[in-house]
């Protein structure tokens, strides 16, 4: 398992007790944003793969940095997903 993104704090916060706070280290999740409003598109290959992706995932819209297995994707789709990418480089 990958984290899905890094922070940089200057201390962790802590309970009375001495643990990490949790709930207080919540405070520095990122909001994620809503797929297909996470980049636009800056060349003709990224407009492809996004095409593919929606064709292989069965949705409407995605961006540039949205995340293949948040949207629904698996390793099954994958092989479907890299099949399809070389249909379309090729054609």
């Amino acid at each position: 398992m990958v984290p899905g993104y890094f922070i940089q704090v200057d201390s962790l916060p802590l309970t009375t007790g001495g643990k990490i706070d949790r709930r207080a280290l919540l405070k520095h999740v990122p909001a994620a944003p809503e797929p297909g409003h996470s980049g636009k598109p800056s060349d003709d290959f990224e407009l492809v793969l996004l095409y593919v992706w929606r064709r292989v995932l069965g949705i409407q819209s995605c961006g540039i940095t949205d995340n293949f297995f948040e949207l629904g994707g698996h390793s099954l789709l994958l092989v479907r997903l890299g099949a399809m990418i070389e249909e379309e480089s090729e054609g």
